[in-house]
């Protein structure tokens, strides 16, 4: 059977902010991410706890998943500090990514620097949304650098948010345009796909080979229904122009198995629908640990 991995699941309730388990801190009714509860039901994907997301994962036939701290759900060092605890539970199923916070005052670079030499990390997820801060916006260029030096990736939320209080804007697509012309050596992926832009990260994607796209936190039926605005990645997705670089990811908002069996009924050419699942971040994973080697 070929390896399915999932590019971004995100810290369950209980493994950061909610010891008790008796709610869901990412998604509470007193922060801006509150919204999201009312586009995203509780049918969620993942469970409470470490235990139950690798449970899950398991059972539906997913391998190996990247989990990607984000600073959206508070405190970006206790964030990074769950990755890293529960990466080191389970090192043969998860790749941790850690993030970053521009209004903490932070070296950026320095802290990803550290993360990455001393506790293992792999790679770095941005929220421009969470910061009201523009993915190109300068103060993050040493941090670019800086993951282009260490051959890590750099993921970015690029679509739509569902906060009621900060502008769409902030996911536009385009705006990796600029980053990957000013780094061509930095890997980007684009989080959950750019919709409504869809026409526009397919296109950054088309113009530069170091531009990935992820699909996390969408239901894969609703990529291969004609009129909701996927068509353009379904068609050059499913050619040599990008099928290569397309990941499968839950983010944790669809169940795991829902989201493998969807993916796997898409009309997509077999070769294809493998490579999407996991081959295609199998082979990114891979490329990120060579270079991390040879540091």
């Amino acid at each position: 059977m070929p390896e399915i991995i999932d590019f971004r699941i995100t810290l369950p309730p209980r493994e950061y902010a909610d010891p008790s388990g008796e709610g869901d801190q990412r998604f509470s009714d007193s922060d801006y991410l509150a919204n999201y509860n009312r586009i995203y039901t509780r049918e969620r994907g993942g469970g409470p706890d470490a235990a139950a997301m690798i449970a899950a994962m398991s059972e539906a036939g997913v391998d190996r998943a990247v989990l990607q701290a984000e600073w959206a759900a508070g405190d970006y060092r206790a964030m990074n500090d769950a990755v890293h605890r529960i990466v080191a539970g389970y090192p043969d199923v998860l790749t941790g990514y850690v993030t970053v916070n521009p209004a903490a005052g932070d070296n950026m670079a320095a802290v990803v620097e550290e993360e990455v030499r001393e506790r293992g990390a792999k790679g770095v997820n941005l929220q421009p949304f969470s910061y009201r801060v523009m993915a190109n916006d300068k103060r993050f260029y040493p941090l670019y650098s800086k993951c282009q030096e260490l051959g890590v990736p750099v993921t970015i939320h690029s679509s739509i948010n569902f906060s009621n209080d900060r502008s769409i804007a902030y996911g536009r697509p385009i705006v990796l345009d600029e980053i990957a012309c000013d780094f061509p050596d930095l890997t980007i992926v684009a989080n959950h796909g750019g919709w409504p832009w869809v026409n526009e990260l397919v296109a950054v994607a088309w113009k530069h080979r170091n531009v990935y796209i992820e699909i996390g936190a969408v239901a894969p039926k609703y990529i291969g229904t004609p009129g909701t605005g996927w068509e353009t990645l379904m068609h050059y997705g499913n050619t040599s122009l990008l099928s290569d670089r397309i990941l499968f990811a839950t983010d944790n908002m669809i169940p795991f198995d829902r989201a493998v069996r969807e993916l796997q009924d898409l009309p997509l050419k077999d070769h294809v629908k493998e490579g999407w699942l996991g081959a295609n971040a199998a082979r990114l994973l891979a490329q990120v640990e060579d270079r991390l080697a040879a540091l």
